[in-house]
Formats: C-alpha cells, sequence, structure tokens
C-alpha cells in the first residue's frame, strides 16, 4: 500500500474543551487515552474536520467553539501540517457567522474537495455500533461517505439531487402543475440520481473484491448490496443513459402519487445498504450485538484496503472496549499491516497493549495531551 499523507502536527484553537493544543505526530498510530470527557473524541473529532462535511459528530458548527464562562468564544480553529508533502491545511469559525467556517491551505481559501485531494479521512464511533438494525438513513449515510472517498464529487452530486427533490416537492406543496417545472426538475434528478447510484455501485463491487479476497480472521466476512432500484439496474449489466431514462420515467408516472404524499416516494434517496454475515448466511441487524461490531470494522478495514492509490487516515473512537483480547490484537495487527496513520480512543492504556511500542500513546487529561509512549 502506498504510504499515505499523515497529520505531521496539530494545533487548536478554543475547539471544543481545548483552549490551545500544539502536538507533533510520526505518522505511526496514535493511542489517546483517559477518563472519560477528557476530550479524546474532541479530537478526533477535530482531525475529522479536516476532510468534506461536518466530521464525525455532524454537529452544529456553533456547537465548536470553547465555552469560557458559560458562553462560547468568539472563534476556534483547526490546523495541521500534512508530513509528506508539507502541506498546512486547517478549518474554523468565521467572526459573526456561527454557523459558517472557513477551510484554508497554506494560507489561501479551499474548499473540502481541495483538501480531500491530499487527505483522505474514515472513522468509527460508538454511535454506529447499531448501524445495521437501526434506520436505512444510517446506514445510506454511512455508505455515501465510504463513496465520497473514492469519489470526490459523489458529495457534491447528492446535495444536488436533494436541492432538485426538495423542489419538486414544493411544486406540490404549492399546486402547482406545470409540466415544465417537473420536467426540468426530473431531469436533473434522473441525471444526478444516476451518478449516485454508478457510484454506489462501483464503490460496493469494489469492496465486495476486497472482502472476498481477505483471508479468513478474527473479523467475519459481510457480503454486501444496495437495495434500491437505479443500482440494481447496473448491477444488472445497464448503462448510465438506461438508469437515467428509469428514474425519470418513474418521477413522472408517479406525479399524482408523489402529489397525494407530498414527497417524492422514490429514487437513490431511499436506497439501503445490506449486509450479511457470510458465514452464518445472516443479515447483520440478526447478528449480536459483538459480530456486528466485529462485521462492521471488517467492513472499515476492506474500504481502507481498498484505497491503495490514497489510502486513508482512521479514526476509531472506542472501538476496542467491546472486542476480546484476540480481537484487539488482531485488530492492531491489521492496523499495524496497512502501515497508515491511525488515532484510537479508549479509557484504559490497557486496551492497547499489543502494540508493544509501535504507536505514539497519551493521556488526555483535561483537554491536554502527555505522551507516555512513543
Amino acid at each position: 500500500m502506498a504510504r499515505n499523507e499523515f497529520v505531521k502536527s496539530l494545533l487548536l484553537s478554543d475547539f471544543r474543551s481545548y483552549k490551545a493544543l500544539d502536538v507533533a505526530f510520526d505518522g505511526r498510530p496514535v493511542v489517546l487515552y483517559g477518563e472519560n470527557g477528557a476530550g479524546k473524541t474532541n479530537l478526533l473529532e477535530a482531525v475529522s474536520l479536516l476532510s468534506p462535511g461536518r466530521g464525525l459528530r455532524r454537529a452544529k458548527l456553533s456547537d465548536l467553539a470553547r465555552r469560557a464562562g458559560g458562553e462560547p468564544c468568539e472563534n476556534w480553529s483547526v490546523a495541521a501540517r500534512l508530513g509528506l508533502e508539507d502541506i498546512n491545511i486547517g478549518t474554523g469559525g468565521i467572526d459573526g457567522a456561527p454557523n459558517r467556517r472557513k477551510m484554508r491551505m497554506d494560507g489561501k481559501a479551499a474548499s473540502g474537495p481541495d483538501m480531500a485531494k491530499y487527505i483522505s479521512i474514515n472513522w468509527l464511533t460508538p454511535a454506529q455500533d447499531r448501524l445495521f438494525s437501526g434506520p436505512a438513513s444510517d446506514r445510506r449515510k454511512f455508505f455515501d461517505r465510504l463513496c465520497l472517498i473514492h469519489v470526490a464529487s459523489h458529495g457534491r452530486t447528492f446535495l444536488a439531487y436533494e436541492k432538485s427533490r426538495a423542489e419538486r416537492g414544493r411544486l406540490f406543496a404549492d399546486g402547482i402543475d406545470d409540466a415544465y417545472w417537473f420536467d426540468a426538475l426530473e431531469t436533473d434528478m434522473a441525471e444526478r440520481g444516476a451518478k449516485i447510484a454508478l457510484a454506489r455501485h462501483q464503490v460496493l463491487e469494489m469492496l465486495r473484491a476486497e472482502i472476498l479476497a481477505r483471508p479468513e480472521g478474527s473479523f467475519p466476512k459481510a457480503d454486501l448490496a444496495i437495495d434500491g432500484e437505479a443500482e440494481a439496474l447496473y448491477a444488472a449489466g445497464a448503462e448510465e443513459l438506461e438508469v437515467v431514462d428509469f428514474i425519470k420515467t418513474n418521477l413522472r408516472e408517479d406525479r399524482a402519487l408523489d402529489a397525494r404524499a407530498g414527497r417524492t416516494l422514490r429514487g437513490v434517496h431511499k436506497s439501503d445498504l445490506v449486509v450479511t454475515h457470510i458465514e452464518k448466511a445472516m443479515p447483520a441487524a440478526h447478528c449480536s450485538t459483538g459480530e456486528q461490531k466485529a462485521l462492521l470494522i471488517g467492513l472499515v478495514l476492506a474500504h481502507a484496503r481498498s484505497q491503495f492509490a490514497k489510502p486513508p487516515i482512521l479514526l476509531l473512537d472506542e472501538v476496542a472496549a467491546h472486542l476480546d483480547e484476540t480481537r484487539r490484537a488482531a485488530l492492531i495487527e491489521e492496523l499495524l499491516e496497512l502501515d497508515i496513520q491511525v488515532f484510537l480512543t479508549g479509557t484504559d492504556a490497557d486496551l492497547f497493549e499489543a502494540f508493544a511500542g509501535r504507536a505514539q500513546v497519551f493521556e488526555v487529561v483535561d483537554g491536554k495531551l502527555v505522551m507516555q509512549s512513543g
């Protein structure tokens, strides 16, 4: 696997529980341990904000500023220096606009996709532990983030699709029956929906191949499928123009039904990720909590291996806590074999003893990092 960019240094200012932080990393795995509330997840969230989107908590920007005396600080910032290209990237609040943020690269204005050209970030958090048994929308967002890492335009395409879908919904709400407006919006939805479905299909096939090629190990193999009409057409060999026509026809024929519902009932915004435990031939949702966790970890590791051209930085929040000693050791060995920078958090340093001197270890105490080894 090609060596990926890594965070060489990280500077935080008035971010969450951190008044100020300046810490250096060497590209090896980073272990952050400490009591609950010490600031471990806050640091991971800071790193996640160096990628497109709203970060691993999907928090409101107005909630990111440190609070002093009960009031939010005027501004917050996250800055990093990347180790290979020696590039400075960062993001932070904007004075007088608590719901907006700026992104910069080497002192110049940048966008999330600009940063994504240099750094790829993915994560697992405790909130995802019940991903397979929760609502389809959570699985869809999870998988679309995996797609975004491979197809940089995926996020923008989905936002544009959702904008057209919302405008179509407003036509229904306002009782407007104008074929010209419906045709224009539905054409846009069809073209963008076909691209969304294609990206999902391509990433799905890539992940399935990666999972099947991996030897049996501590993390069970998963079979993956997308439950969606457009994605199924690609799986059956359809071309993009065929999928566009299919979506456009459905939207036109469903106008009366959608008007009664007040929303678009069919489309890529309804697709679902279907995961099956291969060895047990069991839907992931029916597996035990521990098996679901192991399947999810295996899926994220497969996705990391699929990024051979641009390996990711992984943020694993409290992942080791619910794994037995054998699986913890197996996870650590797989992470070391990937040769990527990974940040792991936990309440106890003993959870990570299998690193055996092969990681940087910090204790997090009241918003400060105290190096223990490395």
